[in-house]
């Protein structure tokens, strides 16, 4: 094999590599007027072309009474019968919006049996059938037959439940497991699938499947690709959407693998299967590693899928889905939009305004380890759009410049390397490495893992490689090549290993603690990122680990 054909091998292979990822474009935003109530734990919805935000809690982790709709440039407050914090919202087929269970007290606890109904065109409640059990953090669905499905508890039994609207709801079968917050997908006559990663009592689930009409089944695709469960799946309006041609109904959600990869994975016809993309979703973006920390949001105007991530560095991300060439079996294409570093990031909910705006209310920002106590009233607008193709090309180039630069350098020293391969035996032992250079960065590397274990420099959120060179007063060149030589691992791998150890240890000595505030303490940016990174290393959940560490005690 030619030295030039071996170049030309790489040079392609590069770029091979480079062509695999999608687009990114910047996105602009802007703050809309604040909210009467700051609140977390509430319901966002579009309801007579209004939007509304519906319960949740507010400063203190106290239940709010209160609903506010979006009208001529403001919100207005009005009252709820119930709070419904952590309780459910459904779109009815005539434009109301039906609201059910939550927490019976405040700072979460209990639940409740409560149900209303909203009518957007009088802004007004009114009551509705109470529920078959007391439920929190539930889900529900339509029924074609017009009949409304509700599952899901926290911290209690869960079962499958029906009400025609005229009377309570009923419990129709036990679910095979308990869950939180699950995936309600309608289809065929009547008929339906329960399923999510999240159990009743914060437990990870194993793959199984509920249908309102016939046994439970586990789905292979879901042992491979984890349900990205959250408080918001429980919107199955927000992510179906239908071929026009066939009428053929899919759902839309998002799913990660246990090697941190990510997917889209569609419901149809009684189905799974994944999503062809024309890219792959990336997990590392031109700053660093993306978090995708929500589920799908569908815009059917437009005909795509948002889904939003963050960075360390507080950017925001919205991969945006073309979902139309789904319909055809082919690959769909993705982009992804991104903002410049916020000065903070709320985590939830959000909406797709008809004009194609994506909005986040309320919520509390994500890293606060006291987010329930004070929650926040700001509402952010984010526009992911292409302008006129310069921004985008130059979002492009921030991209590809800095990769075609690696890549020529790369090709470069192959060469170099090469050349100099040829006259091996005369210059062999000017092609060893400086053993001061060896001493150099093991004196580095045990003055990091000092610094990490004893000033704890690893539960520092966004704590970036750049951070630590500073510490150490020497450029980051030199960290990364210490920590590769001394623990072969990257930056981000070493700072997760000390994490995860620190997570462990408070997971053992303070049992009273939730995994939200570990998580918090050991420097993850949130409990997404923590729970993905843990399964990573060790191959189970934080509480699967802890019961396995209990026994051996």
């Amino acid at each position: 094999m030619t030295k030039a054909f071996k170049t030309s091998a790489f040079l392609l292979f590069a770029c091979m590599l480079l062509q695999g990822q999608p687009r990114f474009i910047p996105m602009k935003w802007e703050h809309l007027p604040e909210l009467n109530v700051p609140r977390a734990g509430h319901r966002f919805f579009m309801a007579g072309g209004e939007m509304v935000v519906v319960g949740g809690h507010t400063e203190g982790f106290v239940r709010t009474a209160t609903a506010e709709y979006y009208k001529n440039g403001e919100w207005h407050l009005i009252k709820t019968i119930y709070p419904h914090d952590l309780g459910f919202s459904l779109e009815l087929g005539n434009g109301d919006y039906l609201l059910g269970g939550g927490c019976a007290d405040d700072f979460g606890i209990g639940r409740t049996f409560g149900v209303e109904r909203y009518d957007p065109l009088s802004h007004s409640f009114a009551p509705y059938p109470i529920l078959d059990t007391t439920r929190a953090i539930c889900s529900a669905a339509l029924l074609s037959s017009g009949e409304i499905l509700v599952s899901g508890n926290w911290y209690a039994a869960d079962a499958i439940a029906v009400s025609d609207g005229i009377g309570p709801f009923e419990a129709v079968k036990k679910s095979a497991l308990n869950r939180s917050s699950p995936y309600i997908f309608t289809y065929g006559k009547n008929d339906a699938v329960i399923f999510g990663s999240y159990g009743s009592w914060g437990d990870s689930l194993p793959p199984v499947v509920d249908r309102l009409h016939g046994d439970p089944f586990v789905s292979d695709l879901l042992a491979e690709w984890q349900p990205a469960t959250d408080y918001d799946t429980s919107y199955p309006d927000k992510l179906s959407v239908t071929d026009p041609d066939t009428g053929r109904l899919y759902y839309l959600f998002h799913g990660s693998r246990e090697d941190g990869a990510q997917a889209v994975i569609s419901f149809t016809d009684g189905e799974f299967s994944l999503v062809k993309t024309d890219h792959g979703i990336p997990v590392e973006g031109p700053w660093g590693p993306i978090i995708w920390y929500q589920p799908l949001y569908v815009d059917s105007v437009r005909g795509v899928a948002l889904m939003p991530g963050v960075d360390e560095h507080n950017r925001v991300y919205l991969l945006s889905l073309d979902y139309r060439p789904l319909f055809k079996g082919e690959a769909v294409p993705i982009k992804v939009f991104y903002t410049h570093p916020m000065k903070k990031v709320v985590d939830r909910p959000a909406l797709i305004l008809p004009d194609g705006r994506f909005v986040a209310a309320g919520g509390y920002c994500t890293g606060d380890v006291m987010g329930n106590y004070n929650p926040i009233d700001e509402v952010v607008a984010f526009y992911p759009f292409e302008d006129d193709g310069s921004t985008a090309g130059i979002a492009w180039w921030i991209w590809t410049l800095p990769a075609v630069l690696l890549i020529a350098a790369a090709v470069f020293f192959f060469i170099r390397r090469n050349r100099k391969n040829s006259s091996l035996t005369a210059s062999a032992e000017s092609e060893k490495p400086e053993p001061v250079e060896d001493d150099r960065y093991r004196s580095l590397y045990l003055q990091l893992c000092e610094v990490m274990e004893n000033e704890k420099l690893y539960a520092r959120q966004g704590l970036s490689l750049a951070d630590v060179a500073s510490h150490l007063r020497t450029n980051t060149r030199y960290v990364s090549s210490c920590i590769s030589a001394g623990a072969g691992l990257s930056f981000v791998e070493f700072v997760n290993g000390y994490r995860i150890r620190a997570a462990q240890e408070l997971l053992l000595t303070h049992p009273e603690m939730r995994m939200n505030e570990i998580s918090d303490t050991v420097g993850f940016a949130n409990e997404s990122s923590f729970y993905r990174n843990f399964k990573n290393t060790e191959g189970c959940t934080p509480q699967q680990w802890l019961e396995r560490n209990k026994r051996k005690g």
